[in-house]
């Protein structure tokens, strides 16, 4: 009996882990959002092409944002779920996004502004100018279509969608003495925000992390730095 009772007591936790879990969508950036100022270098001491490299970072991103919330949430990917029907949803949905500055948090865009910005120029859904005043700005976006919003929910029961908007790797020039002897530091930094299933913008911002410009192994890179912005990423889930 006590056996019986143990046996109904554990498949009733499982099940709550089960139907407790958060469903996320994970939606990569787009190779147009791509800024990498220190490509040369890396692309060549890892002897991979430009159009490579980006693919390598996004997958890898990705890779790693999975491995941080597999444990705790059921994720999909537009990227890494190798469906016919993800890689179309992934083209239509980058097709229809339409990229804007904001603020970073659900309270900062309640906040008043004293002088609003203006927004950056964004034509074809890349941003092709940043003013100094908004370069640490997040870069949000919203879909020109809102029935691909609810398709998406819909399609992979998701509750949340965590969508990768840009990704930068910017090399710190402002010391010549550094950058003569290749020992100045390079910044990553990966724009995203979160919505949940109405729609509704629930979190954004900017996930850094630093490294020596000596490091251009493409696999350290992502094995390690990438690593470090999806843990931040992962962190900030609801």
């Amino acid at each position: 009996m006590m056996k019986k009772i143990i046996s109904l007591l554990l498949l009733f936790l499982m099940t709550l882990c089960v139907f407790g879990q958060k469903n996320i969508l994970i939606i990569p950036f787009d190779a147009k959002m791509y800024n990498n100022q220190e490509s040369k270098q890396i692309c060549e001491y890892s002897g991979v092409s430009y159009s490579k490299s980006i693919e390598k970072i996004r997958s890898d991103l990705d890779m790693h944002i999975y491995s941080a919330l597999k444990d705790s949430t059921n994720v999909a990917s537009l990227l890494l779920t190798y469906t016919t029907d993800a890689a179309s949803d992934l083209e239509i949905v980058h097709s229809n996004a339409e990229y804007y500055f904001s603020e970073k948090t659900v309270d900062d865009i309640n906040k008043p502004k004293k002088n609003p910005e203006v927004s950056p120029n964004i034509i074809a859904g890349e941003v092709v100018s940043v003013t100094s005043e908004n370069k640490d700005q997040l870069v949000n976006v919203k879909l020109q279509d809102p029935q691909l919003f609810s398709d998406l929910i819909q399609d992979y029961k998701a509750q949340y969608i965590v969508y990768l908007t840009q990704f930068e790797l910017l090399g710190d020039y402002s010391n010549p003495y550094t950058v003569a002897d290749n020992s100045y530091l390079r910044t990553i930094r990966v724009h995203y925000v979160i919505y949940n299933s109405l729609g509704k913008f629930v979190y954004g911002n900017i996930a850094t992390t630093t490294f020596s410009a000596k490091v251009n192994d493409l696999d350290q890179i992502c094995d390690i730095y990438l690593k470090r912005i999806a843990t931040q990423i992962a962190r900030h889930i609801p």
